[in-house]
């Protein structure tokens, strides 16, 4: 597992870091499209690499391979991810491509959107249309742009298989490339019913919520999966999570949602939350429910990074007072959100110190234990029931 950790340390630092910042000459608030396009060497169209949703203008950021770029952006004014001839748009490095290198880090790239554009792209850009290819092309896009947006499947799909969950911790690059990563629907979208996403812990699938999940009210409530390589750094796996309900939000303009998160799982979801309480227009989450998550780290992961020869990006934020851990209390929870926070005291794998750190107990509207194990909680038909209590609340 080592070796498989090291060699995809040595593919991520292979990958080149292109940030910049977005204006528009129009005051009206419209979400705008970030696009990466990928120049090839021999002469044919460009292609799309990555792309970002931004609900108004800022600070952008790509992780690609090597090679040469443009970045581009567009209003999206009819909100669909398609670029049409009417929508505005800018670009950089037309004329003069960005060269990425390996383990180069280009900043400061400057995209205006001016209040009318004198030559529109000949075509549509369908953004939310574009589809993984061969291996080849995989290894050019960046993991927002090999997401899963709200694909319908069965909870028994192989994607979500012990083997690749375990793998998306020591083999996380090929996690991206294999285009597992995203938010995961049971079924088609429902205006009618109240999404709740559910964020497994490390090394873990949706599976995992199974128990959970068959006792939920299918009548009242949507569950939304998000699925993540676990073996990159949380903040990287935040902003992921971020991107993709923002997308999720243009296509269906939900104005509400709860999240439930398991272990690891959430510490991701604390760090989507301050990043979606940042947005222009938020939906609003009045409930969040986490189940023997580690608040304070995990001393295995801090041994691993003093000792390991290979340490995997997640080891250091998973140790006790990471910076990480840090940035999740610099701000507090959204005030109209309610935290209820389950631990466990049967516990063989995180200790119930860590489950109850004194900054989460401090922000929680109500603490519940329960003599179960790290996995078994999810089991408890004790914890299914007060789930659906707290969501009856909604």
């Amino acid at each position: 597992m080592l070796l498989d950790a090291r060699e995809q340390q040595a593919l991520q630092d292979e990958r080149c870091t292109i940030t910049g910042s977005v204006t528009s000459a129009r005051r009206e608030p419209t979400p705008i499209v970030v696009i990466l396009f990928r120049e090839p060497d021999s002469g044919r169209p460009r292609q799309v690499a990555d792309h970002l949703v931004l609900e108004q203008p800022g600070r952008w950021a790509f992780a690609t391979q090597a090679g040469r770029y443009v970045v581009a952006a567009f209003e999206d004014r009819s909100r669909d991810l398609v670029y049409q001839s009417g929508e505005t748009y800018g670009a950089a490095a037309l004329d003069q491509p960005l060269v990425c290198t390996p383990g180069a880090r280009l900043g400061g790239v400057a995209v205006s959107i001016p209040e009318r554009v004198k030559n529109p792209f000949p075509h549509n850009i369908d953004i939310a249309a574009l589809q993984k290819r061969d291996a080849i092309d995989q290894a050019h896009r960046t993991l927002g742009q090999l997401t899963v947006v709200g694909e319908v499947v069965p909870l028994s799909d192989a994607r979500f298989s012990d083997e690749n969950a375990e793998g998306s911790l020591w083999r996380p690059f090929d996690f991206v490339v294999n285009s597992w990563a995203g938010v995961y629907f049971l079924e088609p979208y429902d205006r009618g019913k109240i999404p709740v996403l559910f964020v497994h812990g490390i090394s873990g699938t949706p599976a995992n919520f199974a128990p959970l999940l068959e006792r939920l009210d299918r009548k009242r409530y949507q569950p939304w999966l998000y699925y993540y390589p676990s073996g990159l750094h949380l903040g990287a796996i935040a902003d992921h999570l971020d991107q993709t309900m923002a997308k999720l939000q243009l296509r269906y303009r939900f104005e509400q949602f709860a999240v439930v998160a398991h272990s690891m799982g959430g510490l991701v979801a604390r760090g989507f939350i301050q990043r979606h309480a940042g947005n222009a227009r938020p939906a609003r989450i009045p409930l969040f429910v986490t189940i023997a998550t580690p608040w304070g780290g995990h001393r295995g992961a801090e041994i691993g990074v003093r000792t390991s020869p290979v340490v995997v990006p997640v080891w250091y934020d998973m140790a006790p007072g990471s910076e990480y851990q840090r940035s999740l209390y610099a701000a507090a929870l959204p005030a109209d959100l309610q935290h209820h926070l389950l631990f466990t005291y049967n516990d063989e794998t995180v200790t119930m110190a860590s489950q109850l750190l004194p900054q989460a107990q401090r922000e929680a509207a109500r603490i519940y234990g329960f003599n179960e194990t790290h996995m078994g909680v999810l089991r408890n038909a004790e914890v299914s029931l007060l789930l659906d209590e707290l969501l009856k609340k909604l």
